[in-house]
């Protein structure tokens, strides 16, 4: 099974309807959430354990512990015919048959309604199966349609890895990967064994935990492991060995870090968790998911996912440099042929590649209806930049990315100022360096005016509201729109301003300026309407190259008359005070 899409409605931090927060996951196997502290990007995380363990809920997971919102799952799945061998859906195939799609999708929703009273309680909750044929949702709380135990052995099982996990919270997600990975090869008549004869455990854990595997297991996760933390490795130790119940027929497993010199064990180090940074256990358990060798023991069914990471920040506690490998990790515990999708909640941009194939970026924004989600991934920025290929889509983001490697850094904005080059780049990050603004402005090199179209579509698809400074050219210079922009009907400056246009036009979208040095910056900044002192030099035009330049004329001429009424003449200024002061 394969998760399809997730949605969550008034469950903790999250609000404002299922249809602005919902995830996709059918083209992306690494989701990365982001978004301001307090947005919901935790709860959300929280939101697919807790509808998977069908938790009760309290008073606190009620969005704004408001007794008239109704908490709610949306659930959209993908059956594979390894799912359809399970034994507790095997029989009822064909009853299934009618809420499957022609893919073998299957779409299911979860409500808990407050009662309200002295003390919040809740009704029972409701399961409802969406109906492929008649278009609309049909209550089933019978026959596993909801979450019963049905199709609950058939869900992704959700592995959480928290900001600050404790040792027993560790110790807790690995046993449960290798308890899935050795029962998952199991036939029938085995599993039949172990509940009529408790007397032939030993023998079928010697089969699960096959020595050979365990430690061809630890060889797989300790090189990725020690990519992170060369001097360091994950030790596993068997525990509780006679433990047996008809429920638990697994071995349980404990961790320490044992610490090298040389290639030889260092004694003198301990080894225990609470000895270790955060950052050295958070990055063991992710490297525990990589569980190629033992993946590799039992047929897969292509793109079948059986697992979903739900990973906390995951660049806490780490190095920069470890950031960025732990980041190639992340994206490859997630490729096509692992069991795992991926998703993070970060504040990090360096966690972030957009040039990787299937994933997607997702920001969560908080607003006074409640909150948003806006998604975009591989495929739409291949529409994006009119490309077909992954390979080519990597070729030009990874271009985009080396003219400016802090690009993704924007998509935690609330404003961006797109502009071509480092000229205009200098003085408006030393504008807004020295000029307070209530406004969280981030100021993106496009590279080139050719990429600003680009990153038009980028941030109107994740609602961050984008101003564009640019050069006419030889584009001729027409009268003013309705919105009050140049209708350019030639160059590059055709496309910006039909994005402009299209976006001016979503009603559910504040679209920024559109603002223009004619016909490029330097003769612009040098026009009889501004003050002779506040002129672009004539002699910066021979001297030392644009960003020196540019350089130059912010220290020596623009920084010490910011105070004078007619600085307000100088275009760059006018355009960012325009910018500060666009609602």
């Amino acid at each position: 099974m394969k998760i399809i899409s997730f949605g969550v409605n008034n469950f903790r931090g999250i609000g404002g309807g299922i249809d602005n927060n919902t995830v996709e996951f059918n083209k992306s196997n690494t989701i990365f959430l982001l978004g301001q502290n307090n947005a919901g990007k935790s709860s959300f995380l929280k939101a697919y354990e807790f509808f998977y363990k069908n938790s009760a809920p309290t008073v606190e997971d009620i969005y704004r512990m408001n007794s008239e919102h109704v908490i709610e799952f949306e659930l959209v799945v993908q059956l594979d015919d390894y799912d359809f061998q399970k034994d507790s859906i095997a029989n009822k195939r064909e009853g299934l048959r009618k809420w499957l799609n022609p893919e073998n999708m299957l779409k299911i929703k979860r409500s808990l309604k407050p009662k309200a009273g002295a003390k919040i309680t809740f009704e029972k909750a409701e399961n409802f199966t969406w109906d492929y044929q008649d278009n609309g949702w049909v209550a089933k709380n019978y026959g596993g349609i909801g979450l019963d135990t049905v199709f609950q052995a058939a869900l992704p099982t959700p592995i959480f890895i928290k900001a600050m996990p404790t040792e027993a919270e560790a110790e807790a997600i690995i046993n449960e990967i290798l308890k899935q990975k050795a029962t998952a090869h199991l036939e029938d008549k085995e599993r039949q064994e172990l509940k009529e004869a408790q007397a032939k455990i030993q023998e079928l854990q010697n089969k699960l935990y096959n020595p050979v595997s365990i430690q061809s297991y630890k060889d797989e996760v300790n090189k990725y492991f020690q990519s992170l933390f060369p001097n360091t490795k994950i030790e596993l130790t068997e525990k509780d060995k006679s433990k047996w119940t008809e429920n638990s027929i697994g071995k349980s497993f404990s961790i320490h870090f044992e610490h090298n010199n040389m290639g030889e064990r260092d004694v003198n180090i301990p080894t225990n968790h609470d000895r270790i940074g955060h950052g050295a256990v958070r990055s063991a358990i992710f490297s525990l998911l990589l569980l190629k060798d033992v993946a590799e023991e039992f047929e897969r069914l292509e793109n079948r996912k059986d697992y979903i990471v739900l990973f906390e920040e995951p660049e806490l506690f780490l190095h920069p440099k470890l950031m960025k490998q732990l980041r190639s990790l992340i994206y490859k515990v997630s490729e096509s042929d692992t069991p795992y999708q991926v998703l993070c909640a970060s504040h990090s941009p360096q966690m972030i590649d957009i040039t990787k194939e299937k994933s997607s970026l997702v920001r969560m924004i908080k607003t006074s209806e409640g909150t948003r989600l806006f998604q975009i991934n591989d495929e739409f920025l291949k529409e994006s930049k009119d490309i077909r290929t992954k390979d080519e889509l990597k070729q030009e983001m990874n271009e985009v990315l080396r003219f400016n490697p802090f690009i993704c850094e924007s998509f935690y904005a609330d404003e961006v100022i797109l502009i071509e080059g480092p000229t205009e780049e200098i003085i408006l990050r030393g504008y807004l360096n020295e000029v307070q603004t209530s406004k969280d402005i981030f100021v993106v090199n496009c590279g080139t005016v050719n990429n600003i179209p680009f990153f038009q579509k980028i941030f109107s698809r994740f609602n961050i509201k984008y101003h564009v400074i640019c050069d006419s050219d030889a584009a001729e210079i027409m009268a003013r729109d309705i919105y009050g922009f140049i209708p350019f009907e030639t160059g590059i400056q055709k496309s910006i301003y039909q994005q402009f246009k299209l976006d001016q036009e979503k009603e559910s979208y504040s679209c920024g300026l559109f603002q223009v040095n004619i016909p490029t910056f330097e003769p612009a900044h040098q026009c009889g309407d501004i003050s002779q002192n506040l002129r672009y030099p004539q002699d910066y035009l021979v001297n030392d190259g644009k960003p020196y330049n540019a350089n130059l004329y912010w220290k020596n001429v623009l920084h010490p008359n910011l105070e004078k009424e007619d600085v307000n003449n100088v275009p760059i200024i006018k355009f960012l005070k325009n910018i500060v002061a666009h609602n």
